[in-house]
């Protein structure tokens, strides 16, 4: 027992070692990396592990529950993924050191990685056992929250729009979607179903008051509407399975105060409604396999049509929703022939149906943007759109090597330039060596001759792999590293052409409004993680492992923004651009609520009877939490207590 307490104690010792090291690592000034994300977590781990250390002192099984091997699993593959985003997100503060300096650091790093985040998750595991955010049964009214939610941000959003940036913020894409409705020659670049959707709020606008700005407002309305309606609907539709006030509340504020929420809600471009879009698609799995509502139809239309503007929204819609429906028809094989091994366990019949819409969504989807748009000669988005990955790593390895064979020369000769793509690259923003293939160079050659643009891509690759995974850092770590910051801050105004102009009603709620952004950047930089879309991907991953490690299957109503994530690490125009993955904000509320809260089915909840201390609130005191270390755990005790024994595991 004492050589057990004595191995115990050095392994607390090494831990607490390696997160001082992370904390001194992050914490050196002349480092030029944003570091306030990871001095935050480190910051949070040395307090959890001391929270944790106390724990077991005073109760010593506190952490038997980490001797499964399902968890041990769960809790040390996504500390090692922790600490592998670590290393390679922050591989510029020592790719310049000797080698075994480097070497060093890099183990020395990855280890104290992963025993931050191994520290923060168990006191996670136990802060969460705490807070109830789900009753057994709700007796809320979700057709009132609905109102009362769209009411409040609707008003609120406008009255913003209306005081401060009339008729909306129009940037360059928002222009140029502006001009395709004006001029006619429409093109897929920008999603062609969104600018028809502008254009018909734009003449119903220009009929009614013969302006172009208020013709723009119209516009701008809708979508603050529309935005505002898929939150309301997302805040009713979690009240309805359970959700307790508090929580409901604190979501609504949320969506109220953040300043991305407000300015995407009247921006014109086609990030905003594609966050709701995603939003709603996430909102009717969530609510068939969940059984909510009391007609399932409206829950399978509302997937069919948001699965089409899943698809043709933006143009990472279309592979992130293949990828999708890959997986749903992966589980619903597996689920069959589980079946076929036990007849007692059937496949609920709604996933055949779930199967069905998805398809349903795809073809609509695939003849929309493919046949339809071809026999109206609508062009479709530039090749190279998609291409940033490996454009960005054989320029990078053309600017550090230059090592090409003759063949591959001639190859990528036939493309565009190498000597002006090396000389306008730009590690973390692929517009400048796209544009050399774009107005330059040959897409039609990347169209003719794809099998030997690859081979040359692959041989650049195999021969320098370090020098290709550090141009693939730069271009995408702004979606997987808190320590990176949006590059390009809040659009603010109006592209004035075509009669467009900014009007502002109020001067002085105006300065109020915009003081109030400009807390948000990087001025503050606490506040600043607001936008980060790294840190709130990181928060994500945090709930997905909570969710796996309880043994539940809640984790799916993450996967189209896991998917959507996934596109942009293979294809990104910036290595860091907050409106690509707006659509983790607009949905984060569930995922945390599906993967925190969720324990039963309510169809299954009113079977159950409700202990009366069953609707305690959100109410949390340290007091309490100091005490609940104290009590002995109940002899022969092992059970979780934040999992529902009458969970059904196929659920």
């Amino acid at each position: 027992m004492l050589l057990k307490e004595l191995n115990r104690s050095r392994g607390a010792l090494c831990s607490f070692i390696l997160l001082v090291y992370f904390m001194c690592f992050f914490g050196q000034p002349e480092k030029q990396s944003s570091k306030t994300a990871y001095l935050i977590v480190s910051v949070l781990a040395v307090f959890a592990f001391f929270i944790n250390q106390v724990a077991y002192h005073k109760n010593p099984r506190a952490l038997e529950r980490l001797t499964d091997k399902h968890r041990q699993i769960t809790v040390f593959a996504f500390a090692a993924l922790f600490g592998l985003i670590v290393v390679y997100a922050n591989y510029e503060l020592f790719f310049t050191l000797p080698m075994m300096q480097r070497i060093f650091t890099i183990i020395l790093l990855f280890l104290s990685s992963g025993v931050v985040f191994i520290n923060i998750f168990l006191f996670c595991v136990w802060l969460f056992a705490m807070f109830e955010i789900r009753s057994a049964a709700s007796t809320l009214s979700a057709r009132k929250w609905f109102f009362g939610c769209f009411a409040a941000l609707a008003i609120f959003y406008l009255i913003v729009f209306y005081l401060c940036s009339y008729p909306g913020q129009i940037c360059s894409d928002s222009l140029n979607q502006i001009k395709q409705v004006i001029y006619g020659n429409y093109s897929n670049h920008h999603p062609v179903y969104q600018t028809w959707l502008i254009g018909l709020f734009f003449r119903i606008g220009l009929y009614i008051f013969n302006d172009i700005n208020d013709a723009i407002a119209v516009y701008s309305v809708f979508q603050v509407l529309a935005i505002s309606a898929s939150f309301a609907f997302l805040i009713s539709t979690m009240i309805e399975a359970g959700c307790r006030k508090a929580f409901a509340v604190l979501w609504l504020i949320w969506f109220m105060l953040m300043p991305c929420h407000i300015i995407f809600s009247f921006t014109l471009w086609k990030d905003s409604l594609y966050g709701a879009v995603v939003l709603l698609f996430t909102l009717a799995l969530f609510r068939i396999f969940k059984n909510i509502g009391k007609k399932q139809v409206f829950n399978f239309i509302l997937l069919t049509l948001s699965g089409i503007g899943f698809n043709l929204l933006r143009s990472n819609g279309l592979p992130a929703y293949l990828l999708l429906f890959v997986i749903f028809l992966v589980c619903y094989f597996i689920d069959k022939r589980k079946e076929k091994k036990d007849p007692s366990r059937k496949t609920a019949p709604y996933k055949k149906t779930v199967i069905l819409c998805l398809i349903v969504a795809l073809l609509a989807s695939l003849i929309m943007k493919f046949p339809i748009l071809k026999a109206m000669n609508i062009p479709q988005a530039d090749t190279v759109e998609m291409l940033s990955i490996p454009v960005q790593q054989i320029t990078r390895i053309a600017r550090e090597k230059d090592d090409f064979t003759e063949k591959e020369r001639e190859i990528m000769s036939h493309v565009a330039s190498l000597e002006t793509m090396k000389e306008r690259y730009n590690p973390r923003i692929y517009d400048y060596a796209r544009d050399v293939i774009r107005y330059e160079g040959d897409q039609q050659y990347i169209k003719d001759h794809p099998i030997e643009l690859f081979g040359v891509w692959l041989a650049s690759v195999i021969r320098h792999p370090f020098i290709a995974a550090e141009a693939w850092v730069d271009q995408t770590s702004g979606y997987w590293n808190p320590g990176s910051y949006y590059w390009m801050k809040w659009w603010d105004g109006v592209c004035e052409e075509e009669g467009l102009h900014l009007i502002i009603h109020s001067d002085k709620a105006n300065t109020l409004f915009h003081s109030y952004v400009r807390a948000f950047t990087d001025e503050n930089s606490v506040l600043g993680l607001s936008y980060n879309v790294g840190w709130h991907v990181w928060i994500m991953l945090l709930f997905i492992a909570y969710s796996i490690y309880q043994k539940r299957k809640d984790v799916i109503f993450a996967l189209p923004v896991i998917c959507l994530i996934g596109t942009l690490l293979i294809a990104t125009l910036m290595h860091d651009e907050f409106r690509f993955g707006y659509n983790i904000y607009t949905c984060l509320p569930l995922i945390i609520f599906c993967c925190m809260g969720y324990k039963e089915n309510p169809a299954k909840a009113a079977a159950v009877s409700v202990p009366s201390d069953a609707s305690a609130t959100l109410s949390f005191s340290f007091k309490e939490f100091f005490r609940s270390l104290r009590e002995p755990e109940v002899p022969g005790s092992n059970a979780d207590p934040d999992i529902d024994p009458s969970e059904n595991a196929s659920e």
